[in-house]
């Protein structure tokens, strides 16, 4: 199970207390850019693309400051944000002919250091892989709507717009190439599937080693 299900819950919750800012200092100023962003000619989305590209860059220096480089990937998912307030970066990676996934958390300044290695189950992984052609389609935006729809007793649907979204931002070499994704954790396409399959995995496996470290 994911590290703050386990042992180390008791020392996340006194730690987290003691941090209340923590979660919102990982967030993004994303939100704040004005239309075109600032000082550009670019459209709205791919402003606010930018702007989480930048994000995530700056969580992966993070990590990498903290754990060290890893092998490339085939598959990075970056969450920006989680209830301890630490980001998580989850890896994907090809291991002969099954699938590893890595995962790190990545607090801001102080907070436990938790990572994963597992490997993927073969049925999972074949679903990985219709997932990135899925997601290769060039129909398929970079930059995904800050919307939540919800489905209503007469068929109908109600959308509701997202202004302080969770955002999750993807890097996936899919059939098209490589290509980076940004969504709302709780938006419903073929990248927000595969970034829900892969934490999902990786929320479940008991596979988690966490060092407390301030």
């Amino acid at each position: 199970m994911k590290p703050f299900s386990l042992k180390l819950a008791a020392l996340a919750a006194a730690w987290l207390s003691a941090l209340p800012g923590t979660a919102l200092a990982q967030s993004s100023n994303c939100a704040s850019l004005p239309p075109g962003g600032v000082g550009t000619s670019l459209n709205p989305n791919a402003a606010q693309m930018r702007c989480d590209l930048e994000h995530a860059a700056t969580i992966r220096k993070r990590a990498l400051a903290i754990y060290g480089a890893l092998p490339p990937s085939m598959i990075e998912i970056i969450d920006t944000a989680s209830p301890s307030g630490a980001a998580y970066i989850y890896e994907v990676t090809a291991d002969g002919a099954k699938l590893r996934l890595d995962a790190r958390s990545v607090p801001e300044s102080r907070g436990p250091r938790c990572t994963l290695r597992a490997t993927i189950p073969n049925d999972t992984a074949q679903t990985v892989s219709n997932l990135l052609v899925t997601a290769g389609d060039p129909l398929v935006p970079d930059y995904g709507a800050r919307e939540h729809v919800t489905l209503n007793p007469d068929g109908s649907r109600t959308v509701r717009l997202i202004l302080d979204s969770h955002d999750i931002i993807t890097r996936a070499d899919t059939a098209n190439g490589a290509r980076s994704f940004s969504r709302h954790a709780g938006s419903e396409d073929p990248v927000s599937q595969l970034n829900t399959l892969i934490i999902g995995i990786a929320n479940v496996s008991p596979g988690w080693s966490c060092k407390a470290e301030f």
